[in-house]
C-alpha cells in the first residue's frame, strides 16, 4: 500500500449561499483573497483572514472549514479538529464531504504523533479517522483519496492491535517471570528459614543433651559425696565392743580350722564295731 493521502484544500465560497448580492459579494471576494494566499503556502496569514472572517460573518461554517486546513497545514492538529468540529452544522454536500475528509486526515496525523508514547489513544484517533473517511465516502463516493485513506486507517488498527496484544504478552511474559522470579525467592527463604530452624532445633537438643550429662555427672557426685560422708560419719565402736568382735573373730576362726582338720578324714574307712571285748548285758529276771 503506498503513503498516505493527506492532501487538504480550503473551500471556495460563491455568493448563491447568501441573500444579499452585495454582502455575498464581499465574503467571496474576501475569502478567496484568503485562499489565495493559503495556495501560496502562507498558512499563519490565511490563518489571520479566516479568523476576521469568522468574526465578521458567524454564520458561515465554511470559513470555519478554511481555518481548519490552515491550522492543518502549520500542524496543530488538535486545533484543526476542534475547527472542522465547528463546521458540521453546513448544509452543503461537497463542502461537508471536504469537512469530513480533511477531520479524518486531522485525526490520523494526532494517532501518527501519538503512536510512540500512548498506543491507546493513536487507537482511537486512527478509529475516529476511518469513520469519517468512510463519512466523506458516502457524500462522495468517487473520491479516490477517501477510499485510499480508509485502506490505511484500517492498516493502521490492525497494526495497532498487533502492537497492543504483543505488549500484553510481552507485560504478562514479564509478570510470570516476576511471580516464578519472586516464587523461587520466596522459596530460597523459605529453606533457609527450615535450615535455619533445623540447626536451631540440633542446638536445642545439643544443649539439652549437655545439661542433662551435665545433672547426671551431678547426681552421680553427689551419690559419692553423700556415700563417702556416711562412711566418714560411721561412729567408732568401744573397746568392749571391739573385744567382742575379735573375740567373735577368733572362734569363728577355730571352728574354721577345726572343721578344716575333721575333713582330712572324711574318706577314711569306718572302723568295725564288733563283739569282741563287747560286755553283754545279763538277763534280768
Amino acid at each position: 500500500m503506498g503513503s498516505w493521502r493527506g492532501a487538504v484544500c480550503a473551500v471556495c465560497i460563491v455568493a448563491a449561499v447568501v441573500p444579499a448580492a452585495s454582502h455575498a459579494d464581499e465574503l467571496h471576494s474576501k475569502n478567496s483573497a484568503a485562499n489565495r494566499r493559503y495556495d501560496a503556502k502562507r498558512y499563519e496569514e490565511a490563518l489571520k483572514d479566516y479568523d476576521n472572517l469568522i468574526l465578521e460573518y458567524p454564520g458561515e461554517p465554511k470559513l470555519k472549514i478554511n481555518k481548519g486546513s490552515a491550522l492543518y497545514r502549520l500542524g496543530q492538529y488538535d486545533k484543526a479538529e476542534e475547527a472542522y468540529g465547528q463546521a458540521k452544522e453546513t448544509k452543503d454536500k461537497n463542502a461537508l464531504a471536504a469537512l469530513h475528509y480533511n477531520l479524518g486526515n486531522a485525526q490520523f496525523m494526532e494517532g501518527e504523533r501519538m503512536s510512540a508514547q500512548n498506543g491507546q489513544q493513536a487507537m482511537e484517533k486512527y478509529k475516529a479517522a476511518l469513520e469519517n473517511y468512510i463519512k466523506a465516502l458516502d457524500l462522495r463516493p468517487s473520491d479516490k483519496d477517501a477510499k485510499w485513506n480508509v485502506q490505511l486507517a484500517q492498516k493502521k488498527i490492525r497494526q495497532m492491535e498487533q502492537r497492543q496484544q504483543q505488549q500484553q504478552n510481552d507485560k504478562d511474559d514479564k509478570q510470570n517471570k516476576d511471580n516464578r522470579n519472586q516464587q523461587n525467592k520466596n522459596d530460597q527463604g523459605k529453606n533457609k528459614q527450615d535450615q535455619n530452624k533445623d540447626q536451631r532445633n540440633k542446638n536445642d537438643q545439643q544443649k539439652q543433651d549437655q545439661q542433662d550429662k551435665n545433672q547426671q555427672q551431678k547426681d552421680q557426685q553427689q551419690s559419692q559425696d553423700q556415700n563417702k560422708n556416711q562412711e566418714q560419719q560411721k561412729p567408732e565402736p568401744t573397746p568392749q565392743q571391739q573385744k567382742q568382735e575379735d573375740m567373735k573373730k577368733d572362734e569363728a576362726k577355730r571352728l574354721i580350722e577345726q572343721f578344716s582338720d575333721d575333713d582330712k578324714d572324711l574318706n577314711k574307712k569306718p572302723q568295725k564295731v564288733g563283739a569282741v571285748g563287747e560286755k553283754k548285758i545279763e538277763k534280768d529276771w
